[in-house]
């Protein structure tokens, strides 16, 4: 038995299989601080919303940096038209409707107007229909969604197409109590700023279901703040649009030489998938040729030390966001050069080798001893005779 020698295993660890990706920044300028845009391809592989970003240097050491993100390139404008009054609270086939009257400040002015917020009394809970008249009697509709008001959140605004109407009549479900105090038209636009915006074609897969049309957008984690939807027709359809975190209503309209046929987020939530859904009744789904959307790249900021090769690293959703003094004091750094970055290369490890099957070699293992011992066995026997 002394002579057996102990058979080792050696057991090869397996790694998983993943992947990296990275970029080589494209070093420029006599500024130490370099800036470049997020480009495309980083939005879409990025992981845990770009928190695994890295910025490495020649020697692999981790670099400092700071996103810096931009509003939706404009000036938002908002100015008040007219305070309503509620003239009537009426009940008609089991819902309220109440008449809100806006007369201009003036005799000069106009009522034109895009927006009305709702002054409230007590909390609720309303899909609402909104039209619109000029005299009180003939009303013509306007758009339709979700009003409320709760102790940690409200939606107090409708936003629809600019109208010029004296009347607007809210059209809610039926309750005990009168909720409103009133409301107010006001006029919202905005004011383009000189700000880098990209505008993309989308692309899209469409499905009809119980006279919807469901149309599933590719916005592959763009920061997207606006989309434009091209289609052939007239046609005026209520909508609706959103994603995990995010969702809106409102109306698309195509008649005649004016048309409403963009939607603008009012805050931006990125995500791979965008639905839209458009609300067809008995007419046809509408032919869209195009969904194109519009964002503001983010920039990349960091600092140079010498004059070495750097890159940027992305796709490991086991890395978040690093906290840096440099997020501090960026938006006191005015000097910088603009550079960019080069392609997406993808790095792929190799995965080891998997553990061999030691059956064969425990089998044979086991018929060696089982034969020794017979042996020693055997020996033993012999000798006692």
């Amino acid at each position: 038995m002394n002579r057996i020698i102990p058979v080792l295993f050696f057991i090869v660890s397996l790694q998983s299989f993943s992947y990296d990706y990275f970029k080589e920044i494209e070093v420029d300028g006599n500024s130490k601080y370099k800036e470049f845009y997020i480009t495309e391809d980083i939005y879409s592989k990025s992981k845990n919303d770009l928190g695994d970003i890295r910025i490495l240097d020649d020697k692999g050491q981790e670099i400092p940096y700071v996103i810096e993100k931009k509003d939706a390139g404009y000036n938002d404008v908002e100015k008040i038209i007219s305070a309503g009054n509620i003239i009537s609270e009426t009940t008609k086939e089991e819902k309220l409707e109440t008449v809100f009257k806006f007369s201009p400040k003036s005799e000069l002015d106009d009522v034109f107007g895009n927006r009305i917020e709702i002054i409230p009394k007590r909390n609720f809970y309303f899909e609402y229909e909104l039209l619109g008249s000029n005299n009180g009697k003939n009303w013509e509709y306007i758009t339709y969604g979700e009003i409320y008001k709760t102790p940690d959140k409200e939606n107090l605004l409708i936003d629809f197409p600019e109208e010029k109407y004296t009347y607007y009549k809210l059209v809610t479900d039926l309750n005990k109590e009168s909720n409103f105090k009133g409301a107010v038209l006001k006029f919202y636009g905005n004011e383009k700023k000189e700000t880098e915006t990209i505008l993309l074609k989308l692309q899209y897969q469409s499905e009809e279901k119980d006279k919807n049309s469901i149309i599933t957008i590719e916005t592959n984690n763009l920061p997207v703040h606006k989309i434009y939807l091209r289609a052939n027709g007239e046609f005026k359809r209520n909508y609706s649009i959103g994603n995990r975190d995010y969702y809106r209503t409102g109306t698309i309209f195509k008649v005649g030489n004016k048309e409403n046929m963009q939607i603008d987020f009012r805050r931006i939530s990125r995500s791979e998938q965008m639905v839209l859904e458009i609300k067809n009744g008995d007419s046809k789904p509408l032919s869209i040729t195009e969904i194109q959307g519009e964002y503001i790249p983010a920039k990349i900021m960091f600092k140079t030390e010498e004059n070495g090769k750097y890159k940027i690293t992305f796709g490991d959703e086991n890395l978040y966001k690093p906290k840096y003094d440099l997020e501090e004091f960026s938006s006191m750094i005015k000097d910088r050069d603009l550079v960019s970055t080069g392609k997406m290369n993808l790095v792929e490890k190799e995965p080891v080798q998997e553990p061999k099957d030691m059956s064969l070699y425990y089998n044979i293992f086991i018929g060696l001893i089982v034969l020794l011992l017979s042996s020693f066995m055997i020996k033993k026997i012999s000798r006692k005779k």
